[in-house]
């Protein structure tokens, strides 16, 4: 045993070499360009530099191979410095798009022998989020204003939501809501199939109950029924994912899903097109959709591109019968260095035109909307809009915070402020709409101007005082 310490000492002593022989090289290197301040800190020629090695540091929980999934380079890959200084600012721009990170920083140096070593270093977000929350249940905040602001129409609970769950940006999601909709969901997204992060996959559970419900429009206002004494509506709901992602830009995504719906006689007697049979439809679908994105930033882009495609049928041997084909493209220019300009256009088409009233949900629902119509509903089958917006960073700053021990992280609060002015028009068929919704068939436009608040990396509020043609104007606040 003695006789083996003298060997086993001999062996730490070379490797121990062997490490310091790299750091000394790496702690040799130059740093030729960072994210930081987008530009080369020392005079470099266009030479063609060769990638030693990437070097990942801050990442606590996110796993390397995460973030290396997002690099546009390897090791051992050969560029110009001007080439690989335009893929380190897409690095940054694909790790903060994670929205894993409160910041990235990456760096360039430069070994001997034309050799670079690149290194990102990452600040992570929290990642568990238990958020108790109020929220409109039933339409837009200026719907709900036009009702008289019903205390009835919130929804009320808690959402408990562990992001990068095993540190490969996946997500686990318990939703508990009381209120207007008494509803629970369950939802896991981002569980990987292969060690080159791929293919994943995602799971939905969900089932709620609703005491009101909106059982038809009429002057393109939502009209609705209620029942103190019992449910109208109970739902349940099911759907698995499987998203393919090639390469870094594109995903590809196919669903298949199952619903169940029961509703109250109540509903079917005031409106007998509401649902495709009596009291109780349940039908599955079957989806596919691709999409591109290349953003400057995610969340509010101010440069870059987007483009998504889906088809879905719905209904398959029950009384439901619908093929929907949707599609979006958006466009944001630069003008200047503080403007941008963009152009947004969207259309669905909905097979055959003959569909339940359920199935007509169309502009006034989620992203469908034109900035000054927030308050109408236009159901129908067919039809798009387009938006063009110009706008202009006022402000861009970080606003400092008192330095806690257990917040250590956040230092900071980073600030946007834009201006903008926007144009809409939009369309929409209905082969029989009722006489009373007279936005229906017919163009509509509108115009406004507003200030978009921009905080962190993800929290935003939209300020915005639209005109439309029907001669009204009025303030709205989008989140």
């Amino acid at each position: 045993m003695r006789k083996s310490l003298p060997v086993l000492g001999l062996c730490v002593l070379l490797l121990s070499f062997g490490d310091l022989k790299a750091q000394e090289g790496f702690i040799n290197s130059i740093v030729i360009y960072s994210t930081d301040v987008q530009q080369a800190t020392t005079a470099v020629t266009d030479t063609v530099f060769a990638v030693q090695d990437i070097v990942v540091r801050g990442n606590k929980r996110t796993r390397k191979s995460t973030i290396l999934r997002e690099l546009p380079f390897r090791v051992s890959d050969s560029y110009r410095f001007s080439d690989i200084t335009e893929k380190l600012e897409l690095t940054k721009r694909q790790l903060m798009n994670t929205n894993l990170f409160r910041n990235v920083t990456v760096t360039l140096r430069a070994t001997e022998e034309n050799r670079m070593v690149v290194e990102i270093d990452v600040e992570e977000k929290w990642y568990f989020y238990p958020q108790p929350f109020v929220r409109i249940a039933n339409g837009t905040f200026s719907q709900w204003n036009e009702r008289g602001r019903p205390l009835e129409h919130l929804n009320y609970g808690l959402k408990l939501t562990q992001y990068n769950f095993s540190g490969r940006g996946d997500k686990a999601h318990i939703h508990l809501a009381d209120g207007y909709t008494k509803k629970i969901t369950l939802q896991y997204q981002g569980f990987y199939f292969d060690k080159d992060l791929k293919w994943a996959g995602n799971v939905m559970l969900t089932h709620g109950k609703n005491r009101e419900l909106n059982y038809i429009t009429q002057n393109n206002k939502l009209l609705a029924v209620k029942n103190p004494d019992g449910y109208l509506y109970e739902f349940y709901q099911g759907s698995f994912d499987v998203i393919y992602r090639p390469a870094i830009k594109t995903r590809q995504q196919f669903s298949i899903g199952y619903n169940y719906n029961r509703v109250g006689d109540t509903v079917i007697r005031l409106n007998e097109n509401y649902s495709p049979a009596n009291n109780t439809y349940s039908y599955p679908y079957i989806s596919y959709g691709v999409s591109f994105i290349d953003y400057d930033f995610n969340f509010y882009p101010t440069r870059g591109r987007y483009a998504d495609f889906s088809i879905m049928k719905a209904g398959i041997g029950s009384t439901i019968n619908l093929w929907q084909l949707s599609a979006k493209a958006i466009n944001y220019w630069p003008v200047g260095k503080k403007a941008y300009f963009s152009l947004r256009v969207a259309g669905m088409l909905k097979l055959p035109f003959k569909q339940p009233y359920i199935m007509q949900q169309f502009m006034g629902y989620g992203e469908a909307f034109l900035q000054g119509y927030e308050n109408y509903i236009v159901d129908g089958v067919a039809g798009g809009y387009s938006k063009q917006t110009i706008g202009y960073n006022l402000i861009n700053t970080n606003i400092p915070l008192p330095t806690i021990k257990l917040f250590k992280s956040l230092s900071n609060i980073p600030l946007k402020l834009y201006v903008k002015a926007y144009t809409n028009e939009g369309y929409v068929h209905n082969p029989n709409p009722s006489y009373t919704n007279s936005l229906n068939n017919k163009m509509l436009y509108s115009t406004g101007v507003g200030l978009d608040i921009v905080m962190f990396t993800d929290l935003i509020f939209k300020f915005e005082w639209s005109f439309n043609q029907l001669g009204q104007n009025a303030l709205y606040l989008h989140q």
